[in-house]
């Protein structure tokens, strides 16, 4: 998972990593899926990757 949203995004797996953490502390999200009910409970869009050509919000 970590690999290949690190690709989408153009980052490093270590990134990913730090700036997934780093959110999941600010939310206070004990997992990534907590996280992920966190974001669809606050109705946050999703954006698509740099990769993809889309626009980031």
């Amino acid at each position: 998972l970590n690999k290949q949203a690190a690709a989408e995004l153009g980052i490093s797996e270590v990134t990913l990593q730090i700036h997934r953490r780093n959110v999941m502390q600010k939310m206070a999200a004990s997992s990534l899926a907590d996280l992920v009910r966190i974001a669809q409970r606050l109705e946050i869009p999703i954006t698509h990757s740099r990769r993809a050509g889309g626009n980031r919000a």
